[in-house]
């Protein structure tokens, strides 16, 4: 709004500035209200996004495959069994799953699977261009051969170019690299074991490979005596990470050495992540319970600019902590959400064995506390070292009928009854901080209401838009109450300029009739 100079009241003596600003009171009134409901919605936008960013950290935490430490939805995460390496060795890691047997293992003569891979003859600087001209052939693991025209009139006129040619064209099934040590490219599978091939033709002259020249992959094999057995079995696998008989092995290095390991019960290492989790899911639920349920202060309304001003920082701290109280009472979008949260723990799982109750989950039958979950310890220890698999199904059981979007959590039944409590719980995450669009556009319930920051929803939600339309309001009450400030202003003015012109006569009167009695 423009600022104006006025020197108002000479004339009539008037405090004008005073008495402008007593009118306009009442008009001033309705532009604080308005801002007032302003600060309300923005209020309740922080609010969402606070519990947006809660759902956003424990589904990153516990929910994020990249994260195996945390991850909650595999089996292995949870397994009651622990490995115990009786040699020290650096040539294989053995971890338990869910389905292993406990006792003592050897393992032996192991040997690590191989890619197919040839290599050329040394190149002193692979950023010169090619000799010669020709085509390149490469075909691997039985594919369609992929060709790469090379030379100083083709696409292909270095060896790096060639490379980076091989890395793109078998789309990452084959990896061709330089060795500044050897001065040799090598080019091998993607994929090890016996299965993978590769054969090279067209590159004589340009890396000293002979036409027809061809490789096969090797498989892993290695000796193992599993408990109870009196002589070794021989294995051989196509990878060097695989898991037989719920032990899942990486293989490292080839070694004649014998290996010996016990696999045993502990239970402890689950039990304290499930802990954990559960622990997490219930600070969320009784933060969002606290938010419907609070009561709202109605006499603590958003502080105008003026009463700011006669407030000390402390006393404006205190007055809005309280005028935020309630504003999220009964939201049913949130109370949805804890709804479905509890049903997924409480829905059945159709063929898994077991109840929730057996592996020692409940409900606190605190009624304020509706939806945190409680751990019977002693039930959850006995069901994981006892009936692990089930234990297992009820948590983190999948199913082939996908995540669908487009449905709400009460609607998807069908996947319901066929996967487990966490997979359920990810799923109602997704229903409402999913950052992808469903067929009609639509994100995560959430952040259509309030939208996240960095997100494209954080200018295109709900409360952004009643925002806007509050600005708007405010805009032209601000422009109204310029006008009418104008209007009084010019008001005062008149009578400035009439009373001016009074006491003007007036003092030419006095003048005239002082005259005349002289």
């Amino acid at each position: 709004m423009p600022s104006t100079l006025r020197i108002t009241g000479l004339a009539t003596g008037l405090d004008v500035d005073n008495m402008v600003k007593q009118l306009m009171q009442a008009e001033r009134t309705k532009v604080d209200k308005v801002k007032q409901d302003r600060q309300i919605i923005q209020w309740r936008q922080d609010l969402y996004r606070e519990i947006i960013g809660d759902l956003n950290t424990f589904k990153k935490t516990y929910f994020d495959v990249l994260s195996p430490e945390k991850y909650i939805l595999s089996p292995n995460s949870l397994s009651p069994y622990s490995v115990n390496m009786s040699t020290s060795t650096s040539a294989v890691k053995v971890t338990a799953t869910a389905s292993a047997r406990a006792g003592q293992y050897e393992i032996k003569d192991i040997t690590l699977a191989q890619t197919a891979k040839v290599q050329s003859k040394e190149i002193p600087d692979i950023s010169t261009e090619v000799s010669s001209s020709g085509s390149l052939s490469i075909r691997y693991n039985d594919s369609t051969p992929i060709e790469i025209e090379y030379g100083s009139d083709k696409t292909y006129k270095t060896y790096k170019d060639i490379i980076t040619a091989i890395n793109t064209k078998s789309n990452g099934q084959l990896k061709a690299y330089y060795s500044e040590i050897t001065k040799k490219i090598t080019i091998e599978t993607a994929k090890t074991g016996s299965e993978s091939t590769i054969t090279i033709n067209g590159a004589n002259d340009l890396l000293g490979i002979t036409d027809g020249t061809s490789d096969n992959g090797e498989d892993a094999s290695f000796q193992i005596k599993t408990p109870g057995a009196s002589d070794y079995t021989s294995v051989t696998k196509s990878n060097n990470t695989f898991t037989i008989d719920g032990l899942t092995f990486t293989l490292n290095e080839s070694t004649t050495d014998t290996i010996k390991f016990s696999v045993g019960v502990n239970s402890k290492p689950a039990i304290d992540k499930i802990k954990e989790f559960v622990e997490k899911y219930n600070e969320i639920i009784d933060k969002i319970n606290k938010k419907i349920s609070e009561k709202r202060a109605y006499s603590y309304r958003p502080l105008t600019d003026e009463q700011r001003k006669e407030m000390k920082e402390d006393e404006i701290k205190k007055w809005e902590e309280k005028a935020k109280e309630g504003l999220l009472k009964g939201d049913s979008m949130l109370q949805d959400l804890v709804y479905n949260l509890r049903q997924a723990f409480f829905e059945p799982l159709k063929d898994s064995g077991i109840s929730i109750q057996e592996i020692g989950l409940s409900t606190s039958s605190d009624y304020t506390q509706k939806g945190k979950i409680i751990i019977d310890e002693s039930k959850l220890k006995a069901a994981l070292e006892n009936r692990p698999d089930d234990v297992l199904n009820l948590l983190t059981k999948t199913s082939s009928i996908a995540y669908d979007p487009n449905k709400t959590y009460t609607g998807r039944g069908d996947r319901n009854s066929e996967i487990g409590i966490f997979q359920r719980l990810k799923d109602i995450l997704e229903d409402n901080i999913r950052t992808t669009r469903n067929s009609s556009g639509k994100k995560g319930a959430l952040l259509e209401k309030a939208g996240l920051k960095g997100d494209f929803s954080e200018f295109n939600n709900i409360l952004y838009k009643e925002l806007q339309q509050k600005d708007r309001i405010i805009e032209d009450l601000n422009k109204k109450l310029f006008d009418k400030e104008n209007k009084y202003y010019q008001q005062f003015a008149k009578l400035e300029k009439a009373m001016q012109k009074y006491n003007d006569q007036s003092a030419w009167l006095s003048s005239q009739l002082g005259a005349m009695f002289k």
